[in-house]
């Protein structure tokens, strides 16, 4: 439940009298209430374990950046209800305007807990009049529980050297009297990058940025460099909806970051990186220069203005030699960590060796390193785990390989020091980290096995003698089977008979296929079935003494029957061309003037108040036996 404007006000000052009040006075006191919905809130709240309240946050905001005489907002927002507010000085400014305030109060109800919110806004409007870099002292204000001061905020002042406002979405009088070309000075795209000069694989920060000082009403047809001869990441960035200000050469840009991402070099030499393209809508005032009306009838216009970024120049440098034997293109800053989960076993019991490679740099181009396990040990491919994040200080994180073992025989193994190289650009050298000397004692199994392991081999050759080569056993009498099965009738007659049953199904299915495409004939074989399926609807209406429905139902099971199995379609039948026609398929005379007369019967009923429940049961049984008559002499 959500309370705002003028009730909030009432109900957080009537908070503080209610909750002092016993639970025996919660009636009373809410009755007097003016408003229903505030009142029963007040029992929630008094009813709720706790009322929770937001510690007290008292802050100051200014533009970080301003021009020479133009006016800005000095605001205070506070998270409670104080007096007294003490503005500090403001030196080289000039009060425009304020404090103007503005306030909200919620109050949630959300699972039993009441959580109230409360805000005060104080805006001052000032204007710069000197250039240069200030700070305004804390403000201070008065609450009940004491004096509460706000931070201090930083402002910089530039001057405004082109004589217009440098700030996107505010135009001077001169430049909206007519539209100027945009220059590249006015709006301009760079892509930055934190290093010119790198060695092979080492990380490149890299960051699209956008400058201007026009009102840019949106960016279309963003083409980025496809950046040939890096590996590259994405660094995370939140979608570009506002510009802020930076002062560049002492005048202020809006400016926003498109992308960011992490380049490394896969080659040495110059490597290029191609121009960022894109189009800019730039917002620019229409009008004639000198109109008297152009302020108050001048519209807006949009302006497609291309932007193009220079391209960029990357000196990678080879990697030094000499090249340690175990590097495998690891560069950057990196620790190595290796953890045996048991040092004690028994045989055919899994064990785990985990290494992990953990720092800042081409996490994602490291190879897994070399482990020399001992004969004996039955290794399977490691379990590879990444938790690597890209940010402006490069990727980082670790990378951990989990190595799955069996030992399947009892000794003791040594698993030598595992070791991993990598290049250091701090350093400007190569470094090799080194783990420790693993030691594995295997007891032997307790399961009963009779398998014998070959010893001495190299691992990948390694064999279960038990469970891959059975010895020959010996003592067995062979007996020699006299029946040939080629000359048996029953071996045979396993090919003659799938494919008798595969001729039959081939049969069968072409003789559906040949009915199924004879409208005829499937309309005659479905004319009983309809006709059934109708009576019986008709069935339930007779049951219901449903005279309409009734009547309807047998009309159309008569007459659909009739199109059926007659051929003829239900808008060219009529009583005088269907009896004919049920002469002309040898139907006997008497049963073709029944089933007439019971249509006949059945249309004048259809609309007659007069018919009986009588009636209606001996027209139902009659059309049901004509039909059965019909179906025996048409086949």
């Amino acid at each position: 439940m959500l309370l705002r404007n003028s009730p909030d006000i009432i109900f957080a000052n009537f908070l503080r009298v209610v909750s002092k009040v016993y639970l025996n006075k919660y009636s009373r006191l809410v009755s007097r209430l003016s408003k229903p919905g505030i009142g029963l809130m007040v029992l929630i709240m008094l009813s709720s374990p706790g009322i929770k309240a937001q510690d007290i946050q008292f802050t100051g905001s200014v533009p970080s950046v301003v021009v020479i005489g133009e006016q800005f907002r000095l605001t205070y927002s506070i998270n409670r209800r104080g007096s007294n507010l003490k503005l500090p000085d403001i030196g080289n400014f000039r009060l425009i305007s304020g404090p103007s305030t503005s306030s909200s109060s919620s109050v949630q109800v959300i699972n039993g807990n009441v959580t109230q919110t409360e805000s005060v806004t104080f805006t001052y409007v000032l204007m710069a009049t000197e250039v240069g870099e200030y700070t305004f002292e804390p403000a201070t204000i008065t609450l009940e529980s004491g004096q509460y001061s706000s931070n201090p905020v930083r402002i910089e002042v530039v001057a405004d050297s082109d004589g217009r406002s440098s700030l996107p979405g505010q135009e001077s009088h001169a430049a909206a009297a007519s539209p100027a070309r945009v220059s590249g000075e006015d709006l301009f795209v760079n892509i930055i990058i934190d290093k010119k000069e790198v060695y092979q694989g080492e990380a490149i920060t890299a960051t699209i940025k956008l400058y201007s000082k026009l009102d840019i009403s949106g960016i279309e047809n963003v083409r980025f460099p496809t950046f040939s001869g890096f590996f590259q990441q994405d660094i995370e960035t939140p979608p570009l909806r506002n510009l802020d200000r930076e002062v560049i050469d002492g005048e202020i840009y809006g400016t926003g970051v498109l992308k960011k991402l992490i380049l490394f070099p896969q080659r040495s030499g110059e490597i290029d990186i191609e121009p960022f393209e894109m189009d800019a809508l730039v917002r620019e005032r229409a009008g004639r220069r000198g109109g008297m009306f152009d302020n108050f009838f001048g519209g807006f216009e949009t302006r497609r203005v291309p932007v193009r970024s220079p391209a960029i120049s990357i000196k990678v440098n080879p990697l030094p030699g000499p090249v340690p034997s175990g590097f495998k293109g690891a560069v950057g800053e990196f620790s190595l960590n290796a953890v045996l989960d048991q040092e004690e076993t028994k045989a055919n019991d899994a064990i785990s060796l985990n290494i992990s490679i953990s720092g800042n740099g081409n996490l994602k181009l490291i190879g897994q390193p070399t482990v020399d396990f001992p004969p004996g040990l039955e290794v399977y491919d490691p379990d590879i785990k990444e938790d690597i994040n890209n940010s402006a200080v490069g990727q980082e994180g670790s990378i951990s390989f989990n190595y799955l073992m069996i030992p399947r025989s009892e000794g003791n193994y040594m698993i030598p020091p595992v070791q991993f190289s990598y290049f250091s650009p701090r350093h400007n050298a190569f470094r090799t980290l080194s783990t420790e000397e693993f030691n594995l004692l295997v007891h032997k199994s307790d399961e009963a096995d009779n398998d014998h392991v070959a010893a001495g081999l190299p691992r990948r050759d390694l064999r279960v003698i038990g469970s891959d080569i059975r010895f020959i056993k010996t003592g067995v009498v062979l007996k020699r089977i006299d029946n040939d099965p080629f000359k048996s009738f029953g071996f045979y007659l396993w090919f003659i008979i799938p494919l008798m049953m595969f001729a039959v199904i081939i049969v069968i299915h072409r003789k559906a296929i040949k009915d199924r495409s004879n409208i005829a004939l499937m309309r005659n074989k479905r004319a009983s079935r309809m006709a059934r399926r109708r009576l019986k609807v008709a069935g339930r209406y007779l049951k219901d003494n449903n005279h309409v429905q009734f009547f309807e139902e047998m009309l159309k099971a008569q007459w659909g029957y009739l199109s059926d199995k007659l051929l003829i379609p239900v808008s060219d039948l009529n009583r005088k061309n269907a009896r004919a026609a049920l002469l002309e398929k040898n139907v006997p005379e008497k049963e073709a003037d029944s089933l007439m007369d019971i249509i006949e019967e059945c249309e004048f009923f259809r609309y007659s108040p007069s018919s009986s429940s009588k009636d209606m049961d001996g027209l139902y049984t009659g059309a049901i036996k004509i039909i059965i008559s019909i179906e025996q002499n048409i086949r």
